[in-house]
Parts: structure tokens; sequence; C-alpha cells
């Protein structure tokens, strides 16, 4: 079981390495605005992989299949990854790390106020998931989740508005997680 996870993980990682090998020049691929182009896909990575951890728990209800437990943590440790490699790259990278101008650009900028909030539960759910938390981690489960589902909402919105067009992918994003939300609040109904 650990070797699949840790396949899964490798598999997770493979447009973080793509990127990678584009930003130092082994190949082309950044376009017009290697920057721009660095930020979005980081972004757009830590969201798909955020949303597959979520689809995760309706698949292992519905499966019964033990399989699908083991892969929310560390994927959303990758979710996390992606979403802090997001954030750096805009902080360091487009604003040359210069903490008035990011915090006077997220102050100013709803969308990313929106995303900040999201970036920031992820990286609560990310310390939570440390092994000396892990008692307090499973002894709260529904509150990650809960903080996990919030992340989610966060950076769908700010993909969304970022975007400053209606795309096709954020639609689908959107409603995805209005899906599993729905799916969620009726499972948590049926238990209570």
């Amino acid at each position: 079981m650990k070797h699949t996870v840790r396949l899964i993980i490798f598999i997770s990682l493979i447009p973080f390495f793509d990127l990678s090998l584009k930003a130092f020049g082994i190949y082309a691929g950044l376009g017009a605005n290697p920057v721009e182009t660095i930020i979005h896909t980081t972004g757009v990575w830590g969201l798909r992989v955020l949303i597959v951890v979520l689809l995760l728990a309706p698949l292992g209800y519905f499966s019964g299949l033990e399989l699908f437990r083991q892969f929310p943590k560390p994927l959303g440790l990758v979710a996390f990854f992606y979403s802090l490699m997001h954030f750096l790259s805009y902080a360091i990278i487009d604003q040359s790390g210069d903490i008035k101008i990011i915090i006077v650009d997220i102050i100013e900028t709803p969308y990313l106020i929106v995303g900040w909030g999201g970036f920031l539960c992820l990286f609560f759910v990310g310390i939570a998931s440390h092994k000396r938390l892990q008692t307090w981690f499973n002894k709260n489960r529904s509150t990650i989740s809960g903080i996990v589902y919030t992340s989610a909402v966060l950076a769908v919105w700010h993909y969304f508005w970022q975007a400053k067009t209606v795309e096709i992918e954020a639609v689908i994003y959107i409603f995805t997680i209005c899906v599993l939300i729905v799916w969620r609040l009726k499972v948590s109904m049926v238990k209570n």
C-alpha cells in the first residue's frame, strides 16, 4: 500500500517537475509571460489536486474500498505544496519578496483576499497533519474536513474571480465543489 501511495504522490507531482524543467530552460513552454504561467499553473494544479482529495470521500463511501481512505492526507499535502508554490511564485518571483507590496496588493485585490483565505486554511490543515499532532488530527477529522471544504470553495472562488471571464474550466470546478458539498451535507445529516 505504501508503494501505491508513493506512486500516486509521484504522479501528482509530474506537472510540477514539468513546470520546473520549463522554468530552468530545459525545454520551452512557459509562453510570453513566464511568471504568470508559473503562478497560474501551480495554482490550478493545487486546486485540481484539492478537488481530487475531496472526490476520494464519496468514492470510498460508495465503493467501500479502504484504498480511497489512504490517499486524502498525502494528496492533501500535495495540494498544499502546489498552493504554497503558487503563493511563493507570486510573492518571490512576481513581487520580488517585498512584504509591503504583497500586503497592500492582497488588501486591495479582492480575489487575492479570497485566495489568501483558502491558502491559510490549507496551511492550517498542513500543520495539523504533522505526526506529533496525529492524535488531535484524528479526533477532529470533521473539523479538518470542514476546513478543507472551505479552502476548496475559496480556491474555486479565487480562480473564478481572477479569470475575469467565464471559463468552462472554472464552471466545472464550481459544479464539482457544489455537488461535493451537497453530498457531504447529505451524508452528515444521515449520520446524525
